[in-house]
């Protein structure tokens, strides 16, 4: 494995990492209430959660994907690129039930039927579609550069759900989108061995 890689890959870890983090710190999430009928309340943390969000959650697990593969001096797959939609989806699941707002309340938020119905109705349309659009970039660009057929097709249906999930908030989609986008193209201009054709 060449210097390169060795110094690459744990950099890209890092700033995907420290995009995911950004990602809890705006994200919207359950926090336990007590005035709240159903003992829990919805917080928005910054008036950007619905744009900022998605696209961290994106390029954070687009650029662990890539650091992964940099820092193992291992060929980037687009198999392997189908990790990144799975991150951000845990990611986006971790931080809606409080993972940053009330790290202690963590457990209390996840056994709340209330916030598991609104985790599995409203975060997804809001935070994880958008995250998966803009983090299935990755192996959609890989398995068209590799030709990987049944990834292509994966990465695809992914993006597709995803787009319909997230029909009622498409800037969301955008900013997903954009943020997936903007991390392949990082990629390609530090790791074009790995990452162009």
């Amino acid at each position: 494995m060449s210097l390169r890689s060795r110094l690459l890959g744990p950099a890209l870890l890092v700033v995907g990492v420290g995009a995911l983090g950004l990602a809890g710190t705006v994200s919207s999430g359950f926090v336990p209430s007590s005035s709240a009928p159903d003992g829990i309340a919805f917080v928005t943390p910054s008036p950007v959660s619905s744009l900022a969000t998605p696209a961290l959650l994106a390029a954070g697990s687009v650029l662990l994907v890539g650091g992964t593969a940099a820092a193992g001096g291992t060929d980037a797959s687009a198999r392997a690129a189908l990790v990144a939609p799975a991150l951000s989806t845990v990611a986006a699941f971790a931080f809606g039930v409080g993972l940053f707002l009330a790290p202690a309340s963590v457990p209390e938020t996840a056994t709340n039927p209330a916030a598991q119905a609104a985790l599995l109705s409203e975060l997804p349309a809001l935070h994880v579609a958008g995250a998966v659009v803009g983090s299935a970039v990755a192996p959609v660009v890989q398995a068209t550069v590799t030709e990987d057929t049944p990834a292509l097709l994966a990465g695809s249906i992914l993006l597709l759900a995803a787009v319909a999930v997230g029909a009622s908030h498409p800037l969301s989609l955008v900013t997903g989108g954009v943020g997936g986008a903007a991390a392949v193209g990082l990629l390609w201009a530090v790791d074009p061995d790995r990452w162009r054709p």
